[in-house]
Order: C-alpha cells, then sequence, then structure tokens
C-alpha cells in the first residue's frame, strides 16, 4: 500500500503512533517503579503490537521492527515472572528512543523548531510535534456538527422567509406606479406590504440571534477541542527525571498532579522544554546522594513534584523537590569570583535565588552532560519572556527548592468580556473578571491618589478606562471587577456588551497600546478591538491620579486620628493608610489640638472619652477657632446614645459612627464625601 500520492501521507498515523508511544513509556516507567509485571506487560505488549501492525501497513519497516523487539522483551513477563527483570525497562526505553527518531523523520519540514536554541534543548527529547496534533473524541464531534445543525436549519427558515422579498417588492412597485381613480385598493396593499415586513422583521432578527448564539457555542467548543491535557507532559517530564536519576545513580521518585487540566498545545509545547530543565535541575542539584539523605534522616528515595493549577486563565507549575536546597555558599562563592555580588556577609535565601535565576551561574564541580555550563536558567529565563510568563524561586535550606512558572493558558485564544468606554470597544480576558456592577455614586470614594469602589466593605481602586486612552468624558456607568496575581481593581467603563469568544493577533511593535494590551482581536464586523491585560490594568489603577482631581484637599491634606486607645488607632490608621490616605495619629485630644494648631487636615477622626479634654470638648473649642471651624470632623466612638448624639451634632461634628457598628466601607465613603 503506497501512501506516495498523499499530502501528508502520515498524517494519521503520526497521531495513534504518538499515542502509542506515550502509553509504553508510561508503562515501562510503572513496570520500573513495580507495578505488577504479568497485568503490566498485557497491555503493552498490545499496545506494541497495534504500533507494529500500523507500521507495517503504512510501509514503515524500521519502526515495524522496534515494535517487534519491544515485544521480544516484554513477552518473558507474560509467562507469570513475579518481578521484572533488572534493566528491562532501560532496554524498553532504547527502544522508544529509537522509535521515537524514526516518528520525528517522518514529520513534514516546516513542522521542524526553526530556533537553534529550541533545537538544542530538544536533542535527547521525544519529539514534541505531538502535541501539534489532537485526537477528538466523537462525542465532542457530534456536540460541535450538532450545532451547526441547529444554526443552519434557522438559517434555512430565514432564506426561506427571504424569497418572499420578490413579492414584498413587487408590491412596493404597484404602490409607487399606482395612480388614477384604480388605485382604491392602495391602502390594503400598503396594509398587506406593512404586515408581511413586520413578520419578516420580527422572524429575522430571532433567528439570526439564535443562529449566532448557536454558531459561538460551537467555535468556544471547537477551542476546547482544540486544547490538550497536561498529562501529555507529565509522563515526558517522568522519563526526564528517570534518565538524570539513573545517569547519577540517585534513587528519585516523580509525582504529578493536574494531569486532567487542559492547556493550549503551542504553550504545553513551550513549557515541555523549560520545565524538563527544571526537573533535571532538582535531580542532578537538589537531590541528595543516598548517603547525605541517610544523614540528613530523610528517606532514601528523593522526590521531584509537578503540580499544575489553572488561575484566571493562566496555568501555573510548581516544580519542587525534597532536597538539601540551593547551596548559598558555592552561589556566594561562584557570583564572587565572577564578580556578580560584592556586598559582605553571607547570601539570605532569597538573594541566591536572584542570583541562579540570572543564569549563567553554576555550582557544579565538574562539566557533565547534565551540569556544568549554567545554562538551564537562561533557557527557562528565555522562554518564560517569549510565553509572557513569570519565573520565580524559593529556597529552603535543607528541605528543597519550589520553581514556579506562571504562563497564560492560551497564546491566542480567549474568552472575552467585551465594553465600550469614550467609544472606545475593548476586551477583558473573561478568567480575570470577577464581577461587574451598576456604578452608585454612594459606593465611589475620593482618595489621596483617585477614585476607589468600595464593595463589600472592600477598597478597589477605580481606573476610568476613557481616562487610559484619551480625555475622561464623564462619570463611567459601570464597574467591572478584576482580580489577577497583583491583587484586585475595578475598571469603569459606559457600557458592558456581552461575553464572547475572541482569538488574539499582535500589535504592530510601534503600536501606543503595548503597555495595556496584550493585543488585538477582531469584531463581528472585521473591525480591531484591543484585548487588554489585567495585570497592567491593576497595576495602573493602583498607581492612578484622576486627571480632574487636580491639586484639592483629598490629594494634598492628611487625615488626623485622635483616640487614647492604641488598639483603635493603629486600626484606623492601616485603614485609612490602606486606602492611599496620609495619616497622623494623636494619644489624646491634647496633643490632638496641638497637632490641629501646627497643621492643615482634611478630615478629623476623635474619640468622645479620653483622659483630660473629651472629643465633644475638642470640637467645641474648634468650632471657636477661625483656623480649625472648617476641619470636618468624624466622632468615632463607643457612646452611643441619642444625647451623645445630639452632643456630638451640636458640637460640630459631621458624623457620628458607633465602634459597636463600625463598618470600615461607610466609614471610607463618608471621608471621601467629605472631601470632594
Amino acid at each position: 500500500m503506497s501512501p506516495s500520492g498523499q499530502r501528508d501521507p502520515y498524517k494519521y498515523f503520526r497521531v495513534e503512533a504518538r499515542e502509542i508511544w506515550d502509553a509504553l513509556q508510561r508503562g515501562a516507567l510503572d513496570l520500573e517503579k513495580g507495578a505488577p509485571a504479568k497485568e503490566a506487560a498485557k497491555d503493552l505488549l498490545r499496545y506494541a503490537h497495534t504500533l507494529k501492525g500500523a507500521a507495517r501497513i503504512m510501509g514503515l519497516s524500521a519502526v515495524a521492527a522496534l515494535a517487534h523487539r519491544v515485544e521480544d522483551e516484554l513477552e518473558p513477563l507474560r509467562a507469570g515472572l513475579s518481578a521484572t527483570p533488572a534493566g528491562l525497562a532501560g532496554r524498553v526505553f532504547a527502544l522508544l528512543d529509537s522509535i521515537n527518531a524514526e516518528l520525528a523523520a517522518l514529520a513534514p519540514a516546516s513542522a521542524v523548531p526553526a530556533s537553534a536554541l529550541a533545537a538544542r534543548a530538544l536533542e535527547s527529547a521525544p519529539d514534541p510535534r505531538r502535541l501539534e496534533s489532537v485526537r477528538l473524541e466523537v462525542s465532542e464531534l457530534d456536540e460541535v456538527m450538532g450545532d451547526q445543525r441547529e444554526a443552519s436549519a434557522r438559517l434555512a427558515v430565514l432564506r426561506r422567509q427571504a424569497g418572499g422579498l420578490v413579492q414584498a417588492r413587487a408590491l412596493a412597485h404597484s404602490l409607487v406606479d399606482a395612480d388614477g381613480p384604480g388605485t382604491r385598493d392602495w391602502k390594503a396593499r400598503a396594509m398587506e406590504l406593512e404586515a408581511w415586513l413586520d413578520r419578516f422583521d420580527r422572524l429575522s432578527l430571532a433567528t439570526l440571534e439564535q443562529a449566532v448564539r448557536e454558531l459561538d457555542v460551537a467555535h468556544a467548543r471547537v477551542g476546547r477541542m482544540r486544547l490538550s491535557p497536561a498529562s501529555s507532559l507529565f509522563g515526558f517530564l517522568e522519563r526526564a527525571c528517570r534518565d538524570a536519576a539513573e545517569a547519577l545513580a540517585k534513587p528519585v521518585r516523580f509525582e504529578s498532579s493536574g494531569g486532567d487540566q487542559r492547556l493550549d498545545a503551542p504553550v504545553l509545547l513551550a513549557l515541555q522544554v523549560l520545565l524538563q530543565h527544571a526537573v533535571r535541575n532538582a535531580v542532578v542539584h537538589g537531590i541528595e546522594n543516598a548517603a547525605e539523605r541517610a544523614r540528613a534522616g530523610k528517606p532514601a528515595h528523593g522526590t521531584v513534584r509537578v503540580e499544575l493549577r489553572m488561575s484566571a486563565g493562566r496555568a501555573i507549575f510548581r516544580c519542587s523537590d525534597d532536597g538539601r536546597g540551593l547551596d548559598q555558599a558555592a552561589i556566594l562563592k561562584v557570583a564572587r569570583q565572577r564578580g556578580l555580588w560584592a556586598q559582605g556577609g553571607p547570601l539570605s535565601p532569597e538573594a541566591a535565588a536572584d542570583l541562579v535565576l540570572g543564569g549563567g551561574l553554576s555550582t557544579a564541580k565538574e562539566l557533565t552532560e547534565l551540569a556544568g555550563r549554567g545554562l538551564g536558567m537562561d533557557v527557562l529565563r528565555e522562554g518564560m519572556g517569549r510565553l509572557k510568563g513569570k519565573l520565580e524561586m524559593k529556597s529552603l535550606p535543607g528541605r528543597g527548592v519550589e520553581l514556579c512558572l506562571d504562563v497564560p493558558a492560551s497564546l491566542s485564544a480567549y474568552q472575552v468580556l467585551e465594553v465600550e468606554a469614550g467609544g472606545l470597544q475593548a476586551l477583558l480576558p473573561f478568567a480575570a473578571v470577577r464581577s461587574a456592577q451598576l456604578l452608585e455614586r454612594r459606593e465611589l470614594s475620593r482618595m489621596a491618589e483617585g477614585e476607589a469602589l468600595l464593595p463589600d466593605g472592600q477598597v478597589l481602586p477605580l481606573l476610568r478606562l476613557d481616562g487610559c486612552f484619551g480625555p475622561e468624558r464623564g462619570r463611567p456607568r459601570f464597574a467591572v471587577l478584576l482580580g489577577t496575581g497583583l491583587g484586585q481593581a475595578a475598571v469603569g467603563v459606559d457600557r458592558i456588551l456581552g461575553v464572547r469568544e475572541a482569538v488574539m493577533l499582535p500589535l504592530p511593535d510601534l503600536s501606543p497600546f503595548n503597555e495595556l494590551t496584550l493585543g488585538a482581536c477582531l469584531d463581528a464586523a472585521g473591525e480591531p478591538c484591543l484585548l487588554l491585560d489585567p495585570e497592567s490594568l491593576v497595576k495602573a489603577a493602583r498607581l492612578y491620579r484622576a486627571p480632574g482631581a487636580g491639586p484639592g484637599v483629598g490629594s494634598r491634606l492628611p487625615l488626623l486620628v485622635v483616640d487614647d486607645s492604641l488598639t483603635t488607632r493603629m486600626l484606623e490608621q492601616s485603614i485609612l493608610e490602606t486606602a492611599g490616605y496620609a495619616v497622623d495619629v494623636a494619644a489624646s485630644a491634647e496633643e490632638g489640638l496641638a497637632k490641629l494648631r501646627q497643621r492643615r487636615y482634611g478630615v478629623l477622626l476623635v474619640d468622645v472619652e479620653m483622659p483630660g479634654m473629651s472629643g465633644f470638648e475638642l470640637l467645641e473649642l474648634m468650632q471657636g477657632e477661625l483656623g480649625l471651624r472648617d476641619i470636618p470632623a468624624i466622632l468615632v466612638t463607643s457612646c452611643a446614645t441619642p444625647e451623645d448624639k445630639r452632643r456630638g451634632r451640636a458640637a460640630g461634628a459631621k458624623d457620628y459612627i458607633v465602634k459597636g457598628e463600625f463598618d470600615q466601607s461607610r466609614l471610607l465613603s463618608r471621608i471621601g464625601a467629605l472631601l470632594a
């Protein structure tokens, strides 16, 4: 059977062969870890036999011969051996590596990685191109085909109705041409035309809207189908861990979690190389040999663990080991030799991690195939930069190292919330959207550095989206609450247009929007919309100063807290400073009065019952001084009787807050109103 007439004759064979290859590798790893030999051999022999048969059909005799040799190695296990013979797993791995080389040679030339760095890093790796193809479940295809059938049926109804346009056009012509005494049926024709157009308008609008929704659902399902499970990555990493451990004669176990999560195939492809270096580094530099582990009271087997969790549209991989941690003394010695560290004293774990992440620094005592050049961190750092990811390292001396790789779950496809502000339509990755709400004036507070939203007792800086791309055009109607690794913030917009799927396109290099944007997406009309970066928006909200705020009271005057209770003073100071205010404190009314006479304050917060002068007396005294009477004051006190409240108002307090009913949202909102 000759496949020579096909454009890519091995397309489907490669997909099947890669799946079988992964299954054989996982089975060999399980055998090496002590899985029941007879049970495991039964499945492995079936996989090898299937691969041999498929290779023979495609005329790939070399692959078929290698698969047959795998069968030969595994055949004795089927006879009922109680344990796997020594060296069998290693021989199977060697055969699998040879099969991998044969499969890699079948790929189209365009699939070969262009980057020399990537090529070097992948020299000994199983071919990553298996992630460029996915096998689809029949049920998934049925769902998409069902969605498309529904949409097609609705559009067919609309097409049939559109045939009536010929009749409507004829009626319109007859009305235009009608003249003279023979036009008595003119009104009846007009009514007939109006009725038909009304029916067509209602039916076409409803049908089109439903068809668009169904096509959107189908598009979203296709997007999910192109994702690959992370488990396809973990088998490769376990093999990399096993090979490094065997080369160094270290007993190491590999553990993983989160393999059921699905990611964009290009992301997995890039992470395959990066996590390979992380796992190898853990084995080479982290895990001690058996004698060292025994002296440290650790189990004989070291452990390397890779975990994946998803958060706000990002994939967070943690690669950790239970080894010795970073060798801070060795790192310090090498760093000083290379002029990377000039400070005296020992290195902290944090400083050692920063030096290692800088790249080009190796503490290996000799150059080997696995270590010695310090290139592993260079590959990690450069790869994370291409993925727009974040790389962090933690080291606990004697307990191990943890690397955190935080990357987008997709490099192109996003579910987005479409918004409009100041006439500009923009998109927010929906995974970062916590909620959206109508923006009520009472929920806004003017802070020292701009505006804040006060939902459910929180204080969230508010960023007006129109002000990011031009002049502000009035108060926004809605607030979209975003949550990222940097924290939370609110973004003010004029309209919320809905949720949809979008494919990101890169912006030109000279685009003025690069700081706040991830890229651009096309809307239904083919017009580009900016896809905004949630983390950049949160950062901008925290640094934002409202352009219209000017140098008013709220932006330049501090607040004064007067209370004899240290706990109350610290609590109120913490709340106010977190909200962006400058705060002074005083432990008595007398001290507060002295500060009021020395410095101008925007708002005074004062207790009632204090040793010496009371809060009432302080306010009454302030009413008699020209420079103090205009400072708004809020009483924050445990005194809750109606008489106390009447006296507070008479003394000039703008608000009265009972400590037993303390609500920081109300406090901040009131302060914002007093400073507005």
